[in-house]
């Protein structure tokens, strides 16, 4: 099964920026290889996209994670504004993959997003509260609907 896992960073993760690099907790990184190991995991966010693939070398990753390219002006789809700022540039690069399932982990997900997901079942999302971030639960939850054990 071909199977994608987008990852916010800001909200998700919450990282800490020092030397010019993003560092996560031991545990954080932890969750984000467990999810690498469930799918090509890909970075969806709005971080520039060297930040975002050195956070990942610094976590560990077996491989250079791929990034959406949001643009520098991040807004709603252009042609129809929506509150979940990312929604038209994922749907934009989903329509451009080959997959069987995916999971988008946003903490920014909004009506919008969660009815485009209803209507797409080969996409799950998760979205974590951004005071807490990613948790084992988050994990469990993908893992569940990449193994088509949830719909």
């Amino acid at each position: 099964m071909r199977a994608l896992v987008l990852l916010d960073v800001d909200g998700v993760l919450n990282p800490r920026l020092a030397a010019g690099r993003l560092h996560v907790s031991p545990e954080r990184a932890a969750l984000v290889r467990e999810l690498a190991e469930l799918g090509r995991l890909v970075w969806a966010t709005t971080y520039p996209s060297v930040l975002a693939h050195d956070l990942g070398e610094g976590i560990g990753l077996a491989e250079r994670a791929d990034a959406i390219a949001f643009p520098a002006e991040l807004d709603a789809d252009p042609d129809r504004p929506a509150p979940t700022p990312k929604l038209h540039w994922v749907r934009r690069w989903l329509g451009r993959q080959h997959y069987d399932r995916a999971v988008w982990i946003d903490d920014r997900l909004g009506a919008d997003a969660a009815e485009w997901a209803r209507a797409e079942a080969s996409v799950h999302l998760v979205s974590p509260d951004p005071r807490e971030g990613l948790l084992p639960s988050h994990v469990a939850e993908a893992r569940a609907f990449l193994a088509g054990e949830r719909a």
